[in-house]
């Protein structure tokens, strides 16, 4: 007979009942596979048997087949055998999107408890390891949740990684360079100014005379700037990996003389038709930017309660995991795809990676050491009608900082300063801004579970302290505009706030509304953030550490949207700020 739960679901796809049928009938089925029992697994062959602990990510009954095998081979033999086959196995099924994250790293949670069993029982003569792969995060970055995850990547296929941190710079890759002696470099970066920081670092290694093959990743970065602004500054392979696994399967083709061939020929190759590509410039100057339409301004201002600073320690942590926004957590970081769709059919991987979010979500709520903070303070500002906005005391009488935003050169050719009142009209508008953070005690912890294998926990940690920044953000956001007195509308939704349906934007430094990183120390005057006691700090690339930190601007203008600038606008933007 057909269960019930399967019964339904054909209904509800007969009959088009509810948000999404298709999805969540094609979720369910797809998570359907048969897991063989311990008693019926005994009846595979050994090798079988040990390819599927990795490949299920199940550790009952490991080590007694371990035993059994170490009978008949050494602890080198099973490692590069059956163990690495189900590793190979889990990376073909995750390129192929039939795996999660969460599924790798419990995979990866399994293969470092059988070598952890296994390396003790090995001969001093038997060498672990396909290659010595150095990871950084370069220098002026505290974002390294991707390099951890490349970490255990490469760590649990063989390779030896020395993974030197956050905020490294040149120098002192170079002098890890000649102390390891490693087969390739690999360089994270987060943000804009990440990735030309990794021009800089290849330029170094260059002048160091090193050509070690680099691997580059991270979210500002592509195959395209890889190859044409850092391949060109370096005299041997660069390459960039979109993702962790992407990452393996270049370490493996460098590994390997014949394929490293190839791989570097397909990569000057495909430098040669960028460059054959790019268009010839255009004579004379660039354009200069042009206005924007003029952006209405109320005849009645949006008046705060006070122009104080106000900072917020010991948040409640349950309140802002209910603001977290499931897509990003669960398929931006965790690679569940239509896991809402999935959870509400019951298939059993959500649910069991949702209660692996919850138990952590209960670790940090039962910790001292993990709490949230933010400051906070509405200021008194004009813009001059262009693109300077000028930040004033309380009184008004005197000037604190100005930021001079970026304007498009394309159309609608919209700026920051636009939805400033202008000086000229003689009116006081202001501005909110703020500092969000669930940083303090979340590396430490993060570490502590990723060095003892538990790989999953210690992902989970780190990207519910990234994405409970970002909630913290909207909900700090949302009593502002309350405080503002531009509440929500009634019935507001979840996924409304999600999607930014309420009056006024927020806008963070670093992103494509105002590119310059630089600006965050005049956000950082002005809200005391040293001595707030938030425990946040810039770096000298003026990121925010810890990562797990958010900061923003936020505008009360209804017309305020979000828009980015081109790189001819950065470029002219940072060119201004230099002369």
């Amino acid at each position: 007979s057909i269960p019930d739960e399967e019964r339904c679901l054909a209904e509800d796809l007969l009959w088009w009942r509810g948000e999404d049928p298709i999805a969540a009938f094609a979720a369910y089925f797809r998570s359907k596979k048969s897991t063989p029992s311990r008693e019926e697994r005994k009846s595979l062959p050994l090798d079988q048997r040990l390819a599927l602990y990795i490949l299920e990510g199940s550790k009952d009954g490991l080590i007694e087949d371990l035993d059994e095998a170490l009978k008949l081979r050494t602890p080198l033999e099973i490692i590069n055998g059956p163990l690495m086959k189900g590793m190979d196995e889990v990376g073909r099924r995750f390129n192929a999107n039939q795996m999660i994250v969460a599924e790798v790293l419990q995979s990866a949670e399994a293969m470092k408890a059988a070598v952890s069993y296994l390396e003790p029982r090995m001969e001093k003569s038997e060498a672990l390891g396909k290659g010595c792969i150095i990871l950084a995060t370069v220098k002026g970055d505290v974002h390294d949740i991707g390099k951890n995850l490349v970490d255990i990547i490469l760590t649990n296929n063989g390779y030896r990684v020395i993974n030197l941190g956050i905020k490294v710079p040149p120098e002192e890759l170079i002098n890890a360079y000649h102390k390891h002696q490693p087969d390739a470099l690999g360089l994270s970066g987060l943000l804009v100014k990440s990735a030309q920081m990794m021009v800089a670092t290849a330029q170094d290694l260059k002048s160091a005379k090193i050509r070690c093959p680099i691997l580059v990743g991270g979210a500002a970065l592509s195959a395209r700037f890889t190859r044409m602004k850092i391949a060109p500054q370096y005299d041997g392979i660069v390459a960039y990996a979109n993702d962790a696994m992407a990452g393996l399967d270049l370490a493996n083709q460098l590994m390997d003389a014949q394929r490293r061939e190839v791989l570097a020929s397909e990569l000057e190759s495909e430098s040669r038709r960028l460059l054959d590509a790019i268009s010839k410039p255009l004579d004379g100057k660039a354009q200069p930017a042009q206005h924007a339409r003029s952006i209405l301004h109320a005849e009645a201002i949006p008046e705060p309660p006070d122009l104080r600073l106000h900072v917020l320690r010991d948040y409640n942590l349950d309140e802002i995991f209910r603001y977290i926004n499931p897509v990003m957590l669960y398929t931006r970081h965790l690679g569940f795809r239509n896991f809402q769709q999935a959870l509400e059919a019951g298939e059993p991987k959500a649910v069991e990676l949702r209660d692996a979010v919850a138990a952590v979500e209960d670790e940090m709520l039962a910790r001292s050491d993990i709490t949230a903070r933010a400051a906070y303070r509405f200021f008194r500002v004009n813009s001059d009608g262009d693109r300077t906005v000028m930040v004033y005391s309380a009184d008004g009488k005197q000037e604190l900082e100005r930021f001079i935003f970026g304007r498009q050169s394309g159309e609608p050719g919209l700026c920051l300063a636009d939805y400033v009142v202008p000086l000229q009209l003689r009116r006081a508008d202001y501005l909110a801004m703020f500092v969000t953070t669930i940083g303090e005690g979340v590396r430490a912890l993060a570490e502590e579970w990723k060095d003892r294998g538990e790989y999953l926990r210690s992902h989970i940690l780190q990207v519910l302290a990234l994405e409970g920044a970002e909630a913290f953000a909207e909900l700090l956001h949302q009593k502002i505009r309350q405080m503002w007195g531009i509440g929500d509308i009634p019935g507001l939704t979840m996924k409304d706030l999600f999607q930014a349906h309420y009056h006024g934007k927020r806008y963070s430094f670093g992103y494509p509304a105002c590119p310059r990183l630089e600006d965050q120390s005049q956000l950082f005057r002005l809200l005391e953030i040293e001595s707030s006691g938030i425990g946040v700090r810039l770096t000298e690339g003026y990121m925010m550490d810890p990562e797990s930190s958010v900061s923003a601007l936020v505008f009360h203008n209804p017309e305020a949207k979000y828009f980015s600038l081109s790189s001819t606008d950065i470029e002219r933007l940072e060119a201004e700020s230099q002369a």
